[in-house]
């Protein structure tokens, strides 16, 4: 069958009425009337007949095409979690009883996540893989914990994929990861490159790029270059499939896709049944068994795909490179569907990053046990969630109906946590000294000038870098106030905002540029509600041309409280309702949009936008560990394809004078072309989750119009503290140890943020990893308010580079552009 099978195949895919072609149709003629008397005798004079073509081998020069069995297996999807594993159990199981027949057979399979169901779930089938892997025959694969989407996940949360990732691999099998494998993911962050390399991973594999609705990347073998400018080879298997059938059709569209044959003849094929598992079946290794050198296709050897790059990597002066993100024209919906769990992902990053420095303080002041396990085990289960079809919403509604509760259960207890730490370091900080002691607490890397109302009274507090003060509660007249607000108005001392009829901005008045922000005759904050009869995945490219309405104002009212002037809207569409307070800070050039969301609709998308009075051909967006400049244009398919486009925190237009930022705290996608900034808030999708985004949703958006650019207007800074609020305590009054002010430390440079502080893994010392946010080069000062007796610079797996010098409790670090900068402090 299979004979007959593998040079059929290959004569429908060929040149008719060539020598070739010609050869096979005779001898599969000649085959199919001996079999007509189907018997062993007629079978093995019809194989004999077939042995001929079979034999012949390649005469001339060819591709050399390295082919790996593989399984995809989406961690939840069209299923839940609990079936994956057994989906895990099953695809592993069969591969294993392969390599019992095959002694050529090699399986490559990725996601150390999937690893540990397996050794927690089948123990005994688990120590057969460890043997195989011990054999050769098995290829532990990955990089990172699942194989993760990269849009979404914050920069710690990437370092934390790669760092219990590879982790576990060398822990469990001696095996040290240096390949990437991510096929199925939808668009690749210009921060992966850098995070890679720290990680010790030089190579990555992808296949989804080939899904691009709109253009066809140039290369499939190329160098990809990150925002600091650190490169990783890249090959993307021409085949453009993780599901190949290893037949001759699948050699020849390999051959024929693959742009980068004139420069190397090494290519990739990963074959087998994925998605949901199963992997490869006989039917592939028969044909693989006859294609092996067969005339007409490229050549096949079974490799590892660690292997294939250390092949592929001898011609890698040749290769072209690639600058920036690899942005996927395709499944931009997944930047929004399914808000709550891109609201929870949100929250338990930054509340990770509260517990672990709380804890690390909470260890060297009181007697704070790390909770080094408990964290790793929340951490990784997040992790999870960040898996592809996962945190993009593109699951079906009974992942997120176990993974919501998860999430919520996660993030409680960490912020629990994080008050024991504090409770035992508010018992060490002296606030003898007031009557009605408030500790408020910082943990940015920055001095912070905020309003907080404490006891009822409006204060102004300073509150040092990553440190804490307390104060006492003092009245403040009103009278002393800027903040004011009317039935159409709400200014501060620095910008004046002005409604409509309708409730939408007519106008936002900077007093100090004497400029307004928005577009003269043209309405901000326009919530608009769109057509979207897409998926999960993807909504109408053109559905700016198909508007359903907008959220009706029903109510307003307003309110000057103190240092914050206050319109407060009451809106009304279908069956949905929306409340938003508009919100300007004495002293504050950012406007908040605290929103609550009741939404109901089918088939329909909420977005907000902003049309400002600026004139630029390029946007910023933020991205992990730096930002990413993009055009705002649509001259070309590659420019037009990016209608919805990935950002963290923040998005800015700047001219060299004047700037508008479009700021949030737990949303995504976003549309910014010509001078609209525009933010993607809610949809709600028919499939696979029938009843997706239909529930009430809280989120904040902030405009912030600044003077110069991004840089100047201070935006990266602005947008962490939309994200990461101070927090204030009512404790009572002691004697400590500690200062009633007091920093753990700063650092000399605006442009360098300290994005965590942590115990290090093995427990020796603290791990604070830095980046540089602007794109710029300098060398950075930390003064700590500890004492420190030695610092070490690491990679991001905590290994060390090289020792740093210590003075005075201060260490001096360089950075590159956007560099990563991680040390061990002790």
């Amino acid at each position: 069958y299979y004979d007959y099978e593998v040079l059929f195949d290959l004569c429908k895919h060929i040149e008719s009425g060539s020598e070739r072609f010609n050869d096979i149709i005779k001898a599969l003629e000649e085959a199919s009337q001996l079999l007509e008397s189907f018997n062993n005798e007629s079978v093995l004079k019809a194989r004999k007949i077939l042995s001929v073509e079979l034999g012949k081998k390649n005469t001339e020069e060819t591709l050399d095409v390295s082919v790996t069995g593989h399984a995809h297996i989406d961690l939840a999807w069209l299923w839940p979690i609990r079936e994956t594993i057994r989906k895990g159990a099953r695809t592993f199981s069969h591969a294993l009883q392969l390599m019992d027949e095959y002694d050529e057979y090699i399986f490559s399979a990725s996601q150390p996540q999937l690893y540990q169901w397996m050794k927690d779930k089948y123990p005994e089938l688990y120590d057969r893989v460890k043997v195989a892997i011990q054999n050769n025959r098995w290829e532990p694969l990955g990089g990172m914990w699942v194989e993760s989407d990269t849009n979404i996940p914050n920069g710690e949360s990437l370092v934390r994929q790669f760092l219990y990732g590879k982790a576990f691999f060398k822990k469990e099998f001696e095996h040290e990861l240096k390949n990437l494998f991510l096929p199925d993911v939808f668009g690749y962050s210009g921060a992966i490159p850098q995070i890679m390399k720290k990680s010790g991973v030089d190579y990555f594999t992808t296949i989804k790029l080939s899904w691009d609705k709109f253009v066809k990347y140039p290369h499939e073998t190329f160098f990809w270059q990150g925002i600091d400018g650190t490169e990783v080879l890249v090959h993307m298997p021409p085949e453009g499939t993780y599901n190949g059938p290893a037949a001759p059709r699948a050699l020849l569209r390999l051959e024929e896709n693959y742009q980068d044959k004139d420069v190397t003849n090494q290519a990739l094929m990963i074959y087998g049944v994925g998605d949901g598992g199963g992997g490869p079946s006989r039917d592939h290794l028969e044909r693989l068994r006859r294609t092996k050198d067969l005339d007409g296709v490229s050549k096949v050897k079974h490799a590892f795909i660690s292997d294939f790059f250390e092949t592929l990597e001898k011609d890698s002066d040749k290769f072209h490179t690639w600058v920036g993100e690899l942005y996927l024209g395709h499944h931009q919906g997944t930047l929004t569907t399914q808000g709550k769990s891109k609201w929870y992902n949100r929250k338990c990053e930054f509340a990770f990053r509260d517990l672990e420095y709380s804890a690390v303080l909470g260890g060297i002041y009181s007697d704070v046990d790390y909770p080094g396990q408990e964290l790793e085990d929340m951490w990784k289960e997040v992790l999870l969630y960040q898996f592809h079809d996962i945190i993009p919403g593109s699951s079906i509604k009974r992942v997120y109906d176990e993974s919501l509760p998860r999430y919520e259960s996660i993030f409680n207890r960490t912020i629990e946590l994080t008050q024991s730490a504090w409770d035992s370091l508010i018992a060490t900080i002296d606030s003898s000294g007031f009557n009605n002691p408030t500790i408020i607490r910082n943990s940015l890397s920055w001095e912070r000038e905020e309003w907080l109302k404490l006891n009822d009274e409006w204060q102004k507090v300073t509150v040092p870098s990553m440190g804490h003060t307390v104060v006492e509660s003092q009245s403040n007249e009103s009278s002393n106030f800027h903040a004011k607000a009317t039935e159409s108005t709400i200014e501060n001392d620095l910008l004046k905002v002005t409604f409509n009829r309708e409730g939408f901005l007519e106008s936002i008045f900077d007093k100090g540029q004497n400029r307004d922000v928005l577009v003269e005759n043209q309405i901000g904050n326009n919530l608009t509600v769109y057509e979207d009869d897409g998926d999960a995945w993807d909504f109408p490219v053109d559905y700016r041309n198909n508007i359903a309405g907008h959220f009706e104002l029903k109510n307003a009212t307003f309110i000057a409280d103190g240092p914050k002037a206050i319109m407060r809207h009451e809106r009304k569409f279908g069956s949905s309702t929306l409340t938003q307070e508009i919100i300007l800070t004495e002293g504050s050039r950012r406007l908040d949009f605290v929103t609550h969301v009741d939404w109901k609709e089918d088939d329909k998308m909420l977005r907000t936008s902003f049309p400002v009075d600026i004139h630029a051909m390029e946007y910023t967006s933020e991205i992990q560990f730096g930002h990413v400049k993009r055009p705002n244009h649509s001259n070309t398919q590659w420019e037009f394809r990016q209608f919805e486009n990935a950002a963290h925190k923040w998005v800015d237009l700047s001219q060299p004078d004047y700037g508008v930022a479009l700021m949030n705290d737990c949303k995504y996608g976003h549309y910014v072309k010509g001078n609209v900034l525009d933010i993607n808030l809610l949809r709600s999708p028919n499939w696979p989750d029938p009843i997706a985004d239909r529930a009430e949703h809280d989120f904040t958006y902030s405009l912030f119009p600044h003077s110069g650019n991004l840089v100047q207007g201070n935006v990266v800074k602005n947008a962490y503290e939309l994200n990461i609020p101070l927090d204030a305590q009512s404790i009572e009054h002691h004697k400590g140890n500690l200062p009633s002010n007091w920093s753990f430390m700063s650092v000399d440079c605006n442009n360098i943020v300290v994005s965590t502080v942590k115990k290090a893994e093995d427990g020796n010392g603290m791990i604070i990893r830095l980046y540089e946010a602007f794109g710029q080069k300098n060398q950075a000062a930390l003064s700590f308010g500890i004492d420190i007796s030695k610092a070490v610079l690491t990679n991001l797996m905590e290994e060390e580079i090289e020792e740093l010098v210590v003075e005075s409790n201060l260490v001096t670090i360089p950075f590159k552009p956007f560099e990563i900068q991680t040390i061990r402090i002790m």
